[in-house]
């Protein structure tokens, strides 16, 4: 028995390391699922109906960099009726990988500034994820 107990201490001894050569930030031994996944804001009026937004723009605030999605028209009447609009996707998880960092969505009708609406993302190895910030956003008079 005191084998036993021994050789499971040794091999608890050798599984704790001081190296972080596989922590999360090497990415090369995960596996991830084939979805693209995009994290999306809801703008709708105080009655739950959709808002179509004439503009809007996703920036960076740590270096202005402008990530706003670019969608061809058809995309964009489909979120214009859906009222939910694209915030940050898998597309910047390279860029991202195992980073938070703060970005600000702007929304415009009739170049009148509606939603002004700062958010925390990041990314792991292999998605987006949304850290802090309401996707739901009301508007009182669109």
């Amino acid at each position: 028995m005191k084998l036993f107990v021994g050789f499971i201490l040794v091999l608890l001894a050798l599984n704790c390391s001081d190296n972080d050569s596989d922590d999360a930030s090497n990415c090369s031994d995960v596996f991830c699922t084939e979805e693209f996944r995009t994290i999306t804001v809801s703008v709708k009026d105080e009655d739950g109906v959709a808002v179509a937004l004439d503009n809007f723009k996703v920036v960076v605030l740590s270096n202005g960099e402008d990530i706003t999605l670019n969608a061809s028209s058809s995309e964009y009447e489909w979120m214009a009726k859906n009222g939910s609009y694209p915030l940050f996707s898998d597309k910047y998880v390279t860029k991202y990988r195992n980073k938070e960092i703060e970005i600000n969505f702007q929304a415009y009708v009739d170049d009148k500034l509606l939603v002004d609406s700062d958010y925390i993302v990041g990314a792991d190895c292999c998605h987006v994820t949304l850290v802090e910030g309401e996707t739901d956003i009301v508007i009182a008079n669109p």
